[in-house]
C-alpha cells in the first residue's frame, strides 16, 4: 500500500480546550468535523498521549476554535508544541470560558464550539470524541488555518494568492466549429496554419 496516497488529504486547524478543576489546559488538532446537522454533532480525534485528552476524559466537555489565517505562529506552536504539563498554556492571554468553563480564544478564531462527549471509540493511538454541540458561536470573518498553511508560514512562506493569469482568448474555426486548443498561443501561429478538421485556414477562426 502507498501510505503517502493520505498526504492529499486535507487539514484544519485548530484549538480544543478544556477546564477541569480551576486547570486549563489546551492543544492543537487537525481533525475535528460535523458529523450530522440535526442534531448538530462533531467528531474530535485526539491523541491518547495529550494531558488535554486525559482532562476531557474526566469531564466529558471541551471546546473547539478555528484557526483563523491571521493567528499568529507563536500562539499555535505555544498550544502544539508545549506541554501542559510543564506550563500553563493560558498564563497572561486573554480568553473566554462557555457555560461549562471551558476556555477558548475571540481574537485570531472564526469560530468557536461547545462540545458535550456522548461516547468515545478507542482507536489505539487516539480516542475518537463523538460530540453534541451545546454553543457555537462565529467570531471573525476571514479564512481557515490549514495545516498546510501553517507549514507555509512555518517556512516563511505567504499564503497571498498569487494573480490570476490573464484569460486566454479562445479560438474556433467558423466553418466547423473546431476549438484550438494547442500550446502556442493562436497568434503566434504560422499564417500557412489550418484546421486540423476541415482544412480551412487561420482567416477563418475567430474569437468566442
Amino acid at each position: 500500500m502507498d501510505t503517502s496516497a493520505m498526504f492529499n488529504l486535507t487539514y484544519g486547524l485548530f484549538i480544543a480546550a478544556v477546564e477541569l478543576n480551576g486547570r486549563r489546559n489546551g492543544c492543537i488538532i487537525n481533525t475535528a468535523i460535523q458529523t450530522t446537522a440535526e442534531p448538530c454533532s462533531m467528531t474530535v480525534t485526539m491523541q491518547k498521549s495529550n494531558l488535554t485528552t486525559e482532562m476531557i476524559l474526566k469531564k466529558w466537555s471541551f471546546t473547539v476554535s478555528i484557526i483563523s489565517q491571521t493567528c499568529p505562529l507563536e500562539l499555535i506552536k505555544n498550544f502544539g508544541l508545549t506541554s501542559g504539563r510543564d506550563a500553563d498554556k493560558f498564563a497572561g492571554l486573554d480568553y473566554a470560558t462557555d457555560r461549562k468553563g471551558n476556555p477558548y480564544f475571540k481574537k485570531d478564531m472564526l469560530s468557536f464550539m461547545s462540545l458535550e462527549v456522548t461516547s468515545i471509540i478507542d482507536l489505539g493511538t487516539h480516542y475518537l470524541f463523538v460530540c453534541n454541540v451545546a454553543e457555537a458561536e462565529k467570531l471573525e470573518a476571514g479564512k481557515p488555518m490549514t495545516y498546510a498553511d501553517y507549514r507555509t508560514l512555518k517556512a516563511g512562506g505567504s499564503l497571498e494568492a498569487a494573480a490570476p493569469a490573464p484569460a486566454r482568448k479562445t479560438y474556433f474555426c467558423s466553418v466547423c466549429h473546431y476549438v484550438y486548443d494547442g500550446d502556442v498561443p493562436f497568434e503566434e501561429l504560422p499564417d500557412d496554419y489550418l484546421c486540423p478538421i476541415c482544412g480551412k485556414p487561420k482567416s477563418f477562426f475567430v474569437t468566442g
